[in-house]
């Protein structure tokens, strides 16, 4: 059982490199760290819509005059923002005048950042004789065109997305040729910054430069306004004073759309994402994945932990604890995350839900197995009904030790056996014995005893254990009486096969026994012993064919209820006084009930 719960451990822990366990990281991490929080009224957004788009035509065919006169819109004296950054990739040259246009406002304002590109591509190279693979090694820049280059500060707007497409991680800056470039981002923040003549903060960062972006809130949250509203002077020039103005696509066919863990049934246009990040910046909030072998080795002490408990602990001690174990984690994680570090919580969540289900499917197994197999041994000896009411009441078990309990102990042999046996054959001898015992063990089945044992052609059976059996002493005689009226019937099958007759004495006796399974690990028997057992075979010894013998214990129990006759004082074996027996005629009538009752009176 416990090979399995370390499997599934193991499972759980080892399956972070399978694509469907990459998702379900990515969602639960998603579910825990995301949380939405008032965004800063420092940040606009200019949007290039189907509104601006209607004014002046399809975007990709704006003069870049346009551009020149919403700088100018937003630098009116007095009113101006500290940053206006362009979502836009000003690459190649276009019409000659738009574009000195544009150049000239841009040179006047001193505020505005434009994007470029960075171009990325795997290569493999060698370091210290091993085989190194870098994902973010930076081909080339793509500038924006030269006279713009000139006269504003520009940074790479390449979105990174995630295995699941999910945009959740930024590039602080990247290199080439020895030029170091800032994401689109980071430079707008820090041109906010010198504006402001503050420290930019530097977020934090794993080893490739990539930190976690800490969204602030879903899509269409921040002040947006259409760019044809700006350039009309709608939307008057003191609502950017001293902002950090962002311009981007706002349209759908601009393609600029990106799914976002903080909403994910919609999704985000690219200058939002930008939008957060600043942000989050100006929040000095951030975050870098933690180290990944921290992270296996606290999952492996925690689930090698959790599994000891597992060996100790009952069934809903395991599930608390797991769940309180999962619970701590995220909690932990939660704090983590507050600290500036990213961890994964589904593979761990999942190492220890597969371990607490395949050690509950384990342990529940193991029970099932348990119980057909006591299942099998008290059939043998229980009948069918005392065997359904332990399973009602779940008292199946099978352990070394015993109880004393009160209990009615029944003994019927086959009168005259060793003299039968001298002249039977092997043979015959099996077949009398089965016809005996078939009947013994159906009259203590059907009265709801229990077959105790076979001693030879001796039948022992008790009442009123395992479980409680209600009027368990008449039940004892009932079964005796049924025993000694069925010989006839048996008689009829023994003779046809073996030409002879026998005859059966019953003993039985009441009082208190030392009930349980008797043995060793190994062998262990269901039986009851002790002086109530003894008296019980020693009354056995003294009936004779066809006779029921009881102690006067029993007849006093039993008193009204069956008409006996005495036979006056034993002397049993191992008892020092004679004892008082009596052979029983049979359960009486409620009119011989009442006399009796009559004649005490």
């Amino acid at each position: 059982m416990f090979l399995a719960v370390v499997i599934a451990m193991v499972v759980g822990l080892g399956s972070s490199d399978v694509k469907a366990m990459q998702l379900l990281e990515r969602t639960v991490a998603d579910l825990l760290y995301a949380r939405e929080r008032t965004v800063s009224s420092r940040i606009k957004i200019i949007a290039i819509d189907e509104k601006a788009e209607q004014e002046y035509g399809y975007f990709t065919e704006w003069n870049r005059q346009y551009a020149a006169e919403l700088v100018e819109a937003l630098n009116q004296p007095g009113m101006k923002p500290a940053v206006i950054g362009f979502d836009v990739n000003y690459i190649s040259e276009r019409d000659q005048e738009g574009d000195a246009a544009f150049v000239r406002a841009a040179a006047e304002a001193g505020n505005v950042v434009t994007a470029s590109q960075a171009v990325f591509r795997a290569r493999v190279y060698e370091e210290n004789g091993e085989q190194v693979r870098d994902n973010l090694y930076v081909e080339e820049f793509i500038y924006p065109y030269e006279a713009l280059r000139k006269v504003t500060r520009y940074g790479f707007s390449d979105r990174f997305q995630d295995v699941d497409d999910f945009v959740r991680f930024s590039l602080l800056s990247a290199q080439h040729e020895g030029e170091t470039m800032y994401n689109f981002s980071y430079e707008v923040y820090r041109t906010y910054c010198d504006a402001q003549g503050i420290e930019p903060y530097i977020p934090d960062m794993d080893g490739a430069g990539l930190f976690g972006i800490r969204y602030v809130a879903k899509p269409d949250h921040y002040d947006r306004y259409s760019w044809v509203d700006v350039v009309s002077g709608k939307i008057p020039p003191e609502y950017f004073k001293d902002a950090i103005v962002l311009v981007g696509a706002y349209a759908a066919g601009m393609q600029d759309q990106y799914s976002v863990p903080v909403s994910r049934n919609s999704k985000m246009y690219g200058v939002e994402i930008h939008a957060n990040i600043i942000d989050s910046l100006c929040r000095e909030e951030s975050y870098h994945m933690a180290r990944e072998w921290h992270v296996i080795l606290v999952n492996a002490i925690l689930c090698t932990a959790y599994f000891f408990l597992l060996r100790k602990a009952g069934l809903i001690v395991s599930i608390l604890s797991g769940l309180g174990v999962i619970g701590a984690y995220l909690g932990g994680a939660l704090l983590l995350y507050e600290k500036g570090v990213y961890v994964y919580p589904a593979a761990f969540i999942i190492s220890i839900l597969l371990m607490l289900v395949v050690h509950m499917v384990s342990r529940y197994t193991a029970e099932w197995m348990s119980k057909r197999r006591i299942l099998k041994e008290f059939k043998k000896y229980v009948a069918p009904q005392v065997l359904d009411q332990m399973r009602r009441d779940g008292e199946l078990s099978i352990k070394l030790g015993g109880e004393s309990r009160e209990v009615a102990v029944l003994f019927v042999d086959i009168r005259g056996f060793t003299a039968l046996s001298e002249v039977l054959s092997p043979e015959q001898v099996v077949e009398m014995l089965n016809e005996y015992l078939a009947l013994t063990t159906e009259a203590i089945f059907a009265n709801g005893g229990t077959l105790d044992k076979f001693i030879g052609d001796a039948t022992m059976a008790v009442f009123n254990a395992p479980i409680a059996l209600p009027d368990y002493e008449a039940k004892a005689v009932q079964a005796a009486l049924d025993i000694v009226q069925g010989a006839s019937k048996v008689n009829v099958r023994i003779k046809e096969k073996i030409g002879r007759e026998v005859s059966f004495g019953v003993g039985v006796h009441c009082g208190k026994a030392v009930v349980g399974n008797i043995g060793c690990e190994t062998r262990m028997d269901y039986t009851a012993i002790g002086d109530t057992v003894n008296t019980a075979s020693r009354l056995e010894g003294k009936a004779l064919g066809g006779q029921v013998v009881i102690s006067e214990e029993l007849r006093k129990r039993l008193e009204g209820r069956i008409l006996t006759e005495p036979l006056g004082g034993m002397v049993l074996k191992g008892k020092a006084e004679p004892m008082e027996v009596h052979s029983v005629l049979g359960f009486a009538t409620e009119k011989e009930a009442e006399q009796s009752s009559g004649q005490k009176q």
